[in-house]
């Protein structure tokens, strides 16, 4: 019989398969901003160009810290720059939070209902989901359990501890940084709450605490003194409600409602995705068995650790709510449900019923695992323009129909930018040596938009052009037909269709 010990190393490895599953039977998106982190990952590792801003926030004038391209940068090196490999590291770092959360909190949540939060984790249909695409706000919830893990461990082990928590929060300014602005007052909140400040170590704490905050915003530091201070004004002005990056500012009590739904709506993602009813009846399980535990339990650790989580979730949602006047993203919110994990297992412990624990486990893997055996899903995949296999397909049409002669390529993507198209041409045709486009842009002779891509293009216009259309909702100010009109000089020789998703064009010039 399995020890729990090597049970969770296969619960683990069945986590990350069945992620894999998924992304082979449906691919993944590989949309606008995945192509652009792509782009700058692949000049650090293939032309030495390192940086020190990560992507563009939502925030006017605010980018994220550049771990996020960093991190990406080590699967290309070990790919040749195969755009799956971010995905599929994404994948690996989600099943290991699920593994660290059994591994580090056994010994207080006994192993029985340690077990069940990684199982909870790792099953997540919400977790799942951020397994299938690359996106810097995805690897979130391992920094959010690393920032718990260590508060617990300074609260009942060693205050210097606070200073590990302090150094996950700011990584978290590197995936996503409204969220890292919100969970900097977690650690804060949580060191004079539990009154560790009370030790003769007191100034030690600080420094070490401080040193491990700033260390990572080394880069945007730099950056900040090259750039008169633009991110700190930037989101100086946004706290202020005077960036309007983000609309949608509310009055106070329907910015409260807002809030709860938008809380709601990721809980039910990640715990229940196609029912409100056993959603809300989880919210109730989780009140009874809190209530429960409470009254019966004496664990000290226990109380020590339901505390932090449960003062984390209401220093978010309060900061969130009262002190944030504009919208917030769902992504800004991906690490909370690593609270809702515990408080979900508190929850159980609290009933003292492990048959009910059993049998709670069993509905929430059906529940969150069913939604991705439907055929509705896999059509829905295949139908989407951004899909990876869908623009793969259009890209090796193109190169077999052009037999190795010069050609141009455009394309038509509602956000303007084509940066999937120009990662991929570049992945084809300088990783796998297949050449290069002669020109290939969202338009003929447009400034240029991709970093260091005169290093392999040399944007000239070849009488052969494809051009490349997604089949999805335009963008108002920027309609297909306006846009089919830059190449009226062109005469259409042949047209394919893949999926209902892409069309392909070759034009030759008159």
């Amino acid at each position: 019989m399995l020890e729990l010990s090597e049970l969770i190393i296969l619960l683990a490895g069945l986590a990350f398969l069945l992620r894999l599953l998924i992304v082979i039977r449906d691919s993944v998106p590989f949309a606008y901003d995945m192509g652009r982190d792509l782009l700058w990952a692949k000049d650090i590792v293939f032309y030495k160009e390192p940086t020190l801003i990560g992507p563009a926030a939502s925030i006017w004038g605010v980018y994220f810290g550049p771990l996020w391209y960093y991190f990406l940068s080590i699967p290309l090196f070990l790919s040749n720059g195969h755009p799956l490999s971010a995905v599929i590291t994404v994948s690996l770092s989600l099943s290991l939070t699920g593994f660290l959360a059994y591994c580090w909190f056994h010994k207080y949540l006994s192993r029985f209902y340690a077990l069940i939060f990684s199982i909870i984790i790792l099953f997540s249909s919400q977790m799942i989901n951020l397994s299938l695409f690359a996106f810097p706000a995805n690897i979130t919830p391992i920094l959010t359990l690393c920032m718990i893990y260590f508060l617990f461990l300074a609260v009942t082990k060693n205050p210097l501890f606070i200073s590990a928590s302090f150094l996950s929060v700011s990584l978290i300014y590197h995936t996503e940084p409204p969220s890292a602005v919100v969970f900097t007052f977690i650690p804060i909140f949580i060191f004079f709450y539990f009154k560790l400040y009370r030790t003769r170590k007191l100034f030690k704490i600080a420094a070490i605490s401080f040193f491990a905050y700033v260390l990572p915003f080394t880069p945007q530091i730099l950056f900040e003194l090259r750039n008169n201070f633009i991110q700190t004004r930037s989101l100086l002005a946004y706290f202020a409600g005077n960036n309007p990056s983000l609309s949608g500012q509310l009055p106070f009590l329907p910015r409260i409602l807002d809030r709860a739904g938008i809380f709601f709506e990721l809980f039910k993602e990640s715990v229940s995705p196609q029912s409100n009813i056993i959603a809300l009846l989880i919210l109730l399980l989780i009140g009874f068995g809190l209530y429960h535990f409470i009254k019966t339990d004496r664990d000290k650790n226990l109380h020590i650790l339901l505390k932090i989580n449960v003062v984390s979730l209401l220093i978010i949602f309060i900061v969130f709510s009262v002190f944030i006047t504009v919208e917030i993203k769902t992504w800004y919110l991906y690490g909370t449900f690593i609270f809702v994990a515990f408080l979900i297992v508190y929850a159980l412990v609290g009933i003292r019923n492990k048959a009910a624990a059993v049998v709670f486990v069993v509905l929430f893997l059906g529940l969150n695992i069913f939604p991705y055996a439907k055929d509705e899903r896999t059509a829905n995949a295949k139908n989407d323009p951004a899909q990876l296999s869908n623009q793969l397909a259009a890209i090796e049409y193109i190169y077999d129909d052009s037999q190795g002669k010069p050609f141009s390529v455009y394309v038509y993507t509602p956000p303007i930018y084509d940066f999937s198209y120009q990662y991929l041409f570049w992945w084809q045709g300088v990783r796998f040596k297949k050449g290069l486009p002669v020109d290939f842009a969202y338009l003929p002779n447009q400034p240029r938009y991709v970093r260091n891509k005169e290093l392999y293009s040399n944007g000239k216009i070849a009488s052969t052009i494809y051009l490349i259309l997604e089949n999805s909702e335009q963008n108002e100010f920027y309609t297909k037909d306006s846009w089919l009109k830059n190449f009226d000089s062109y005469k259409l020789t042949k047209e394919i269709d893949i999926n209902g998703a892409i069309t392909v064009r070759k034009l030759n010039g008159i």
